[in-house]
């Protein structure tokens, strides 16, 4: 017989879409988190080049912020604050453009809630 489990509710609406309680969108696996050739010469430009050097490669090969052994992004914690971005000024112009409640949001809190229910 195949055991199921329960699967954690995901919030669905904007009061419980807390980012700095979730990051979901910052965890997951190696190369979900693109970073454009622009976002590449705006970290040199901006005296940054540790940035551009964390950058490994990404789906479909694109680029990509590095990541840790659990999946989360290498920028991704603060002392004291773990959903925070330690490089929230010069992130990837994909995640200012990742949208709280879009369907991307809502598919990587599920994919976060299936991971941490099945760890």
């Amino acid at each position: 017989m195949i055991e199921t489990r329960a699967l954690p509710d995901v919030p669905t609406t904007e009061e419980q879409l807390d980012c700095l309680t979730c990051s979901a969108c910052c965890r997951g696996h190696a190369g979900v988190i693109p970073v454009s050739a622009s976002d590449l010469v705006r970290f040199k430009r901006e005296g940054r080049p540790e940035l551009a050097a964390r950058v490994v490669p990404g789906h479909f090969g694109d680029e990509a912020m590095e990541t840790r052994a659990d999946g989360a992004c290498v920028h991704l914690g603060r002392p004291g604050l773990p959903h925070h971005c330690s490089i929230y000024d010069m992130r990837p112009d994909i995640c200012g453009e990742f949208e709280r409640g879009s369907w991307q949001c809502l598919e990587a809190r599920r994919f976060d809630a299936r991971t941490r229910a099945t760890s």
